[in-house]
């Protein structure tokens, strides 16, 4: 059973019935998380036919190290979504994150000091975009398209619209060298997952996150502080933007305050090609990180055959556009057969 409908069978159950069916919701099916599994196995086939190279280990090296920024930022994209939110600020706080770490370790040569304001930066914003959406209950799209225009905005004022550099080799080695010669960048991606997708399926947190995105009537009537969980998870996906800046910034030399804002289409899209329902209440880190993947091997091939970067946004959207009608197809068929 979902999430969503275990909490709606919740409102007529028993106490010890509903303490019970809200315990089932963190277990999340392995087999709906690996439905694009298939699909992604498909992709690399159809494009491992069509170019030279593609299944190189070097090149499957360079998939992963070129999704690892997405892939962190996406961890946090789809705590909130989850919600049945939105964060359209996540590329602007990338950059805010990146260039203020850039800043400090450019002017003092403290790495340490330089990664904890970088890490401060993203999550006290995602904090404050939270709380607004939360506390005073406004429109998560209408907040978030503020942040972006206003984080951006004050990164390129403070920044005076130019690249932080350099940063010490010793961080930019962080995402070019690695234990078998795979970036340290690509571990912590997999590690950061492992830790997310336990605190999504195992930490009374992640259960009250799925709560509020299933039903959040029913979630404050279960006991769950709705407006804490809201606030948090902007915080939390600010958070992840804030590691997402500082892995760009290492793979960059350097930082500026546009360098995130083309990555929200694909932070949002491997949310939604994964399956993580955007009105909430379903959804995994399992499933986000097959849609990196997916998106990180997709935009590789139509590279290695030659297409042009407009034609690559067209299939792409594309591919998110499909993944989304998909879900509310499915959620149409379903509705019809309960009723029928």
């Amino acid at each position: 059973m979902e999430p969503s409908a275990a909490i709606s069978a919740a409102t007529t159950a028993q106490p010890g019935r509903l303490a019970r069916l809200r315990d089932r919701t963190r277990h999340v099916g392995w087999l709906a998380d690996l439905a694009m599994l298939p699909a992604l196995i498909v992709l690399i086939l159809v494009l491992s036919t069509m170019t030279d190279g593609l299944l190189t280990s070097s090149n499957l090296i360079n998939v992963l190290s070129q999704s690892a920024v997405v892939a962190i930022a996406a961890i946090g994209a789809t705590f909130v979504i989850l919600t049945g939110g939105i964060d359209l600020s996540t590329g602007s706080v990338i950059g805010a994150s990146g260039v203020a770490s850039a800043w400090i370790i450019t002017s003092s040569g403290n790495l340490a000091a330089g990664i904890a304001v970088g890490l401060f930066t993203g999550t006290m914003i995602g904090l404050v975009v939270g709380a607004v959406v939360a506390r005073l209950n406004v429109v998560p799209f209408a907040v978030t398209l503020a942040a972006l225009y206003v984080v951006s905005g004050g990164t390129t004022l403070l920044s005076h619209g130019k690249t932080i550099a350099p940063v010490p080799m010793g961080f930019i080695r962080f995402s070019i060298d690695g234990p078998g010669g795979i970036p340290y960048a690509v571990w912590l991606v997999v590690l950061l997952y492992v830790i997310a997708q336990v605190v999504l399926t195992r930490t009374a947190w992640g259960r009250r996150v799925v709560h509020v995105g299933a039903s959040i009537e029913v979630a404050r009537i279960s006991g769950v502080n709705v407006v804490r969980t809201g606030t948090s998870v902007y915080a939390v996906a600010g958070f992840f933007s804030a590691i997402a800046g500082l892995v760009l910034t290492s793979g960059l030399a350097g930082a500026g305050a546009s360098m995130g804002n083309p990555l929200l289409l694909n932070i949002v899209g491997a949310v939604v090609l994964g399956g993580t329902r955007l009105s909430g209440g379903r959804g995994s880190l399992l499933r986000t990180g097959i849609g990196v993947l997916f998106l990180g091997f997709l935009s590789n091939g139509m590279s290695l055959l030659g297409l042009q970067s407009y034609d690559q946004l067209i299939v792409t959207g594309a591919f998110i556009f499909l993944a989304a009608s998909a879900d509310g197809l499915f959620r149409w068929r379903r509705r019809r057969a309960v009723r029928g």
